[in-house]
């Protein structure tokens, strides 16, 4: 890479900038930190640390829809959850406080994606692994290969601004 070249590290958010969340917290605690997240930092996802803690995965909303989904089907066919907001019954109730409690580690599986890239490579790796892997999350790990930032695609922006403003004219 040219001495004056970018590398991901100029383009990554660092990791003390997100909110870590472990496997005990609740579906509603958890939402709850992503809403205050994405109000605050534009962020709809939080880091989820294992029992050691250490970088597990993420959480996405994505992940609590799809959790919420699964656990109303489990509860008796109460899909009706997602659906019917209004409801007051004791049955869909007691249905929604059960999916609201319940923990990260009934509801979201662990993410053993361990894909990440260096600080010093370039900003194009990151890009490519997101394409080829479907993830909008990779972590940055330092020389001591600890995790010390995130890219997301709004991150490249402007790398990909860059390329654009640099391509020859025809």
């Amino acid at each position: 890479m040219p001495k004056n070249a970018k590398t991901i590290g100029d383009y990554m958010v660092p990791f003390e900038d997100y909110q870590r969340v472990t496997y005990d917290t609740t579906l509603h605690e958890a939402l709850n930190i992503i809403a205050k997240e994405h109000d605050e930092k534009g962020y709809q996802w939080v880091i989820v640390l294992n029992e050691n803690n250490e970088i597990d995965g993420f959480l996405t909303l994505r992940n609590i829809f799809e959790a919420v989904s699964n656990l109303a089907l489990s509860a008796s066919g109460m899909f009706s959850i997602l659906t019917n907001l209004s409801r007051d019954d004791m049955f869909y109730l007691e249905g929604v406080q059960l999916i609201k409690d319940t923990p990260l580690k009934k509801a979201v599986m662990s993410l053993n994606n361990k894909i990440s890239v260096h600080v010093d490579d370039a900003p194009g790796i990151a890009a490519v692994l997101m394409l080829r892997h479907h993830i909008t999350i990779i972590p940055i790990r330092d020389n001591q290969d600890k995790i010390i930032g995130m890219v997301r695609p709004i991150d490249l922006l402007p790398y990909i601004q860059e390329l654009f403003d640099h391509a020859p004219v025809k």
